[in-house]
């Protein structure tokens, strides 16, 4: 059973999200600080008790606001002392998700102390330059069977290949741009809904 895991880029979308109900939320705001929105963000912990909160790319703003999660590129993990990153789990900091796109980077997340990782690009995608070819959904499904730490789809996941993906037995689906096309909340429940069959 998959999990939505919406990905949004600015605090209007970040809120619908959030009275949609979506289990999972990161917050990737390339081109607005999170400072200024510290203190609602960590009022969400109380006020959306069912959506666990991840902060993307900054540790310090994940701890700042409280959040349920961080999540890192494998550049990003770059920036943190490995001490720093695997004392999370041991420290009741954050939980840490990293992206990795083979077997490689898996065993670094996990080294890093990951608890879930990101997987992808699945498929092409429009929000993101790729510097990396499409996996595919067998790759995806071997990810899952290979690596031992709850997977995270993402890239270019839609209406046409939603089913496909879920059926791979991931733990969770990110999305962006397909979130971004629904403006209703029942929408999002909806897509929740069947993501979880």
């Amino acid at each position: 059973m998959a999990l939505l895991y919406a990905i949004v880029g600015n605090i209007e979308r970040a809120r619908f999200m959030l009275e949609s109900g979506v289990p999972y939320l990161q917050l990737r705001f390339k081109d607005r600080p999170l400072a200024p929105l510290r203190a609602e963000i960590r009022a969400w912990k109380s006020r959306y008790p069912a959506t666990r909160v991840i902060v993307n790319d900054s540790l310090e703003e994940a701890l700042a606001v409280e959040a349920w999660g961080l999540h890192l590129g494998q550049e990003d993990a770059d920036r943190y002392a490995p001490k720093r990153l695997q004392a999370l789990s041991e420290g009741g900091g954050p939980v840490l998700g990293i992206s990795t796109h083979d077997n490689f980077e898996f065993a670094r997340a996990k080294s890093l102390g990951a608890a879930m990782v990101g997987f992808g690009p699945v498929f092409d995608t429009s929000t993101k330059v790729l510097t990396r070819k499409p996996q595919g959904v067998d790759r995806l499904a071997s990810a899952v069977k290979e690596f031992d730490l709850p997977v995270i789809a993402i890239g270019g996941i839609g209406e046409d290949t939603l089913d496909a993906v879920a059926d791979t037995g991931v733990a969770m689906i990110a999305m962006i741009a397909y979130l971004d096309r629904l403006s209703t909340y029942e929408d999002v429940q909806v897509l929740a809904k069947r993501i979880r069959r």
